[in-house]
């Protein structure tokens, strides 16, 4: 009986919510999303605590998690989401070259992806393009894609319910389509036009924070470095091609340096702070003061994230 009423809730739901068109931040497209933003921040939340309790995420004293987080500070102010609830956590997993945001500023970072950031800049363009998936709502446009296959707006209901009534797919689908990208074999990857609009508004985030937007370019080739054009982790799957995406930044690279000008940093934020020799363990090494929270610690997983 719950289960019907959820069905025909979510039913009433989908046919009232508004065909509104939204601009997406920096870019201005116009983009057509079926999801309420505040169904998206509370599946933001539920996957974002699912996912850390399967993860070794690195205490408060790991001098890498205090770096994420006042990174993360930095590019919040940038992106002035005030209703997003924002949380930065590092994930020790050395293999893993991989980055996520769910909706409503629910970050991840794998220390597997420091060498490639190398230095503050870098990572401030990694966390500011995840920023960037979730300001541009681009979970929401790929979920509105799956209802059919969901079930429509029930389906996300009851997700957030915790009920039993959805089956195996359809969780993985929600989880997938929030943000996480690849889980439990259902990969949604997001298109190559969301992967552009997010590296743009990554490094117009990063500028407007004050790093230097120059540095976003420099990761990718650091990024194609790494990976020696056999290996194509998450972070990169089904996207442009690196060239492609630096000639994309550079094309609006006058615009970020215009941002940058105005709230450059005064320390040097380009300074090597990581290199691979550092994390050759499969562990989260990297880091003095390696304290661990209480989540549990499980094997690397190579495809496990979004990017």
């Amino acid at each position: 009986m719950r289960a019907r009423r959820l069905v025909a809730l979510g039913l009433v739901g989908l046919v009232s919510v508004s065909l509104a068109c939204t601009k997406v931040p920096i870019t201005g497209r116009r983009q057509l999303n079926l999801i309420p933003a505040g169904i998206m921040n509370d599946l933001g939340a539920s996957t974002y605590k699912s996912m850390l309790a399967d993860e070794n995420v690195a205490g408060s004293n790991n001098d890498n998690q205090e770096v994420i987080r006042r990174i993360g500070k930095h590019i919040a102010k940038a992106a002035n989401r005030k209703r997003y609830d924002w949380r930065f956590n590092l994930i020790q997993d050395n293999q893993t070259l991989n980055a996520w945001c769910l909706p409503g500023g629910k970050i991840a970072v794998y220390t597997g992806i420091l060498p490639v950031a190398k230095n503050e800049a870098g990572l401030a363009f990694i966390m500011g393009h995840e920023v960037g998936h979730a300001t541009a709502n681009h979970g929401a446009e790929r979920l509105s894609q799956q209802l059919a296959v969901l079930g429509g707006m029930a389906a996300l209901y009851l997700y957030l319910d915790a009920q039993t009534e959805m089956d195996t797919q359809q969780k993985e689908i929600i989880i997938a389509a929030v943000g996480v990208g690849a889980q439990g074999g259902v990969l949604l990857p997001f298109s190559r036009a969301h992967e552009k609009e997010a590296d743009v508004i990554g490094m117009m985030y990063m500028a407007r924070a004050g790093y230097p937007p120059e540095e976003a370019p420099k990761m990718w080739t650091r990024m194609e470095n790494q990976t020696g054009g056999s290996l194509v982790p998450a972070f990169l799957s089904s996207h442009p091609s690196n060239d492609q995406r630096k000639a994309n930044l550079r094309e609006w690279m006058p615009r970020a340096k215009k941002r940058y000008n105005r709230s450059s940093k005064k320390h040097d934020t380009q300074q090597t702070m990581w290199k691979k020799s550092d994390f050759a363990s499969s562990g989260g090494g990297g880091s003095k003061g390696s304290g661990k929270s209480s989540s549990k610690k499980t094997k690397s997983k190579s495809s496990g994230g979004k990017r």
